[in-house]
């Protein structure tokens, strides 16, 4: 009797386990759907609910596919085992991006930066000669970010968006620009200079899909539209970050009202020499 019972509690155990990986493939499958719809969304190619329909049983059917097929080779203990090992690389996939990206604290500091003028001197140039002028600066820009351990988050034409984990990294990858921009070793940027604005700014952010969002990602921002070409512009927030940093030094404070942005935000240039 006992023995029956023991062998019956087994058997509902493996039960619950293959349902709790069904059930976790499945939401993924769900999640790489959304996934893909979005995607499509921004491109103005939205999924028809057939579609939609279609691709959610498609992926239904290769998940409980390649489920049986686990436990044919593996075993119900094989099955187990992958769908552990398959629900870490999941966790890490997740959270890939956002570890890049965060301090410790959770916050993230985001740097924008864009080429004054850039549609002027796009039509003085061309069409042809400005792309490889953008190459040119792509090239600069990523080599800093690289130096001092930034993440690219998004590329904007003639701008980036880049964050790093701790507000000296990103002043001073900021200053690494400028100064790569004046020092005249790049032969394309030398012949036609260019003048590049920077904005920086701290805080927490969301992530969704490799991007950033949020009210702090909107403030950095506001802040590099108040720049000039040549300029860095930091936040007060960075200010603060930065004031046991010996080799950054922030002056001409001025008070400024941003776009969207209730109240008057006092923001701070780096002195770059």
């Amino acid at each position: 009797m006992i023995e029956a019972v023991i062998i019956l509690s087994v058997l509902l155990a493996l039960m619950l386990a293959g349902l709790i990986v069904w059930h976790v493939r499945l939401v993924r499958s769900r999640r790489e759907v959304e996934r893909l719809r979005e995607v499509l969304r921004r491109q103005g190619k939205g999924l028809t609910r057939r579609e939609r329909r279609a691709q959610r049983v498609k992926e239904i059917v290769e998940s409980a596919v390649d489920t049986a097929t686990k436990v044919r080779d593996r075993g119900v203990a094989g099955l187990l085992m992958s769908s552990m090992e398959d629900l870490a690389r999941w966790s890490q996939e997740d959270r890939t991006e956002i570890a890049k990206v965060a301090a410790r604290d959770g916050t993230v500091t985001i740097l924008f930066s864009d080429i004054e003028d850039s549609t002027a001197l796009n039509e003085q140039l061309g069409d042809d000669s400005w792309v490889r002028l953008l190459g040119s600066h792509d090239k600069l820009v990523r080599a800093c970010v690289e130096s001092f351990g930034g993440h690219i988050v998004k590329s904007q034409g003639d701008g980036f968006m880049i964050a790093f984990s701790a507000p000296a990294d990103a002043v001073r990858a900021g200053i690494g620009i400028q100064d790569a921009l004046s020092d005249g070793s790049d032969r394309r940027l030398r012949r036609t200079p260019i003048r590049v604005r920077v904005g920086i700014h701290c805080g927490t952010a969301i992530e969704r899909d490799g991007d950033l969002f949020g009210k702090n990602v909107a403030m950095a921002a506001r802040v590099a539209a108040q720049a000039g070409g040549g300029e860095i512009l930091v936040s007060d927030d960075i200010r603060a970050a930065l004031h046991d940093v010996e080799d950054i030094v922030l002056v001409d404070g001025r008070d400024t009202e941003l776009k969207g942005i209730p109240g008057v935000h006092r923001l701070w240039e780096v002195a770059v020499i």
